[in-house]
């Protein structure tokens, strides 16, 4: 597929031909706007390497989730260092087609604005934000879209009613003004920590029947089980 280079092995060691693929596995090594510690861009060939001893029976479930799903992995996305917006038009492209041939993509970070770009293939879509931090900025050191400001680029096309925000303990007093002003649904840490089934059931009857998009920010994590992520915040869940 153009705009992808290949990489093996690919997540899991389960590499389905793309054909019979249900499931499509993108890197996306990005690593532009960080204004603390960089280092997005080895985020997917870490997680490749630390998946390789996954361990895929579910007690919980009793099932192997490699029995269920047939996964393909097709490398990574080509990173321009320079140019932020070519891309993000390629995360676009990759993601609309693997969309368009009825497939789940799945993509690897690299830093949050690959968010921007792969919504730019969905059509009213509800968008799950697990973060330790708004992202709500409307510009931050000068530039609109960044690490900061990805999710208020995001709210630039969907509605305020198609988020929900989950484990934030971090924002700056304009983001705490917007999202009171657009009644932007949030669960912050504390609530998460205290009672996880509230905030997964809160959740649901929001999203309601409406497909979802989810993006997980590690740094969501308390920095003591995630302590290589760009921005670290304490008080995290584990």
């Amino acid at each position: 597929m153009e705009n992808l280079i290949p990489v093996r092995p690919g997540f899991g060691g389960f590499d389905e031909p793309y054909e019979r693929a249900e499931v499509v596995f993108i890197g996306v090594p990005l690593d532009v706007t960080s204004s603390y510690r960089s280092g997005y861009r080895f985020a997917p060939a870490r997680t490749r390497e630390a998946s390789a001893n996954l361990e895929t029976y579910l007690t919980s479930a009793d099932l192997d989730v490699f029995d269920r799903l047939n996964i393909s992995d097709l490398g990574d996305i080509v990173v321009t260092p320079t140019d932020l917006n070519l891309t993000g038009a390629r995360i676009s492209q990759v993601v609309r087609r693997i969309r368009g041939e009825g497939k789940l993509p799945v993509l690897l970070g690299g830093e949050h604005t690959l968010t921007y770009f792969a919504l730019q293939s969905f059509d009213d879509v509800f968008v799950v934000h697990l973060d330790a931090h708004r992202d709500l900025r409307d510009e931050y050191l000068g530039d609109r879209l960044c690490h900061a400001t990805v999710m208020r680029r995001v709210l630039d096309r969907l509605p305020s009613d198609r988020i929900s925000q989950i484990g934030i303990r971090s924002c700056s007093e304009e983001e705490a003004g917007f999202v009171r002003e657009k009644n932007i649904a949030t669960h912050t840490s504390e609530q998460l920590i205290e009672d996880t089934r509230a905030v997964v059931s809160a959740t649901k009857k929001l999203v309601g029947s409406s497909p979802v998009y989810l993006t997980i920010d590690l740094d969501i994590l308390d920095p003591a089980f995630a302590p290589g992520v760009a921005t670290p915040e304490p008080g995290g869940p584990s």
